[in-house]
């Protein structure tokens, strides 16, 4: 392996870790304001805490009440955790072989399916994979830990 090689390797190991580090602070960003807002705190303190715009701490507390799961722990913030080197490896893998699963469906109406995918936790392992944040021996362990799962929800499909 050439220098240039190894000093591109590097260097994208480095974007991948800022990148989890990001989306990881994003999610963390999501919560407090939340929890700020169920707390009592009016947007203009909010704002004042984080030196943001009203309109930023509005469309962060709009997002959530949209979607409430967005403050749930997801398998993507584990894999993200390993990523940014916040847990190890042994630690993830321990977290996600004991997570309950979730696999994607498509919806139906009235008997005939939507023209729509509904994800489940388990698209966040298989983004992972893609994005190379799972190694095939750890995606391996979890499919395996979660064969009668897939399987279902492949005859589901």
């Amino acid at each position: 392996m050439s220098t240039m090689d190894t000093t591109r390797d590097r260097a994208a190991a480095e974007l991948d870790e800022v990148a989890a580090r990001l989306r990881l602070d994003n999610r963390a960003l999501l919560r407090v304001v939340a929890r700020a807002h169920k707390a009592g705190m009016r947007q203009r303190a909010i704002e004042k805490h984080l030196d943001v715009s009203q309109a930023t701490v509005y469309r962060l507390l709009r997002q959530t009440a949209e979607n409430p799961k967005m403050l749930e722990p997801t398998p993507a913030d584990i894999i993200d955790q390993r990523t940014a080197r916040q847990i190890s490896t042994e630690q993830m893998m321990e977290q996600l072989l004991n997570w309950n699963f979730t696999f994607g469906t498509v919806p139906k109406v009235g008997g005939v399916a939507a023209d729509a995918y509904e994800p489940g936790s388990w698209d966040e392992v298989e983004r992972a994979f893609y994005r190379g944040q799972l190694t095939e021996d750890e995606l391996a362990r979890l499919m395996d830990k979660n064969k009668d799962k897939l399987e279902q929800a492949a005859r589901s499909a």
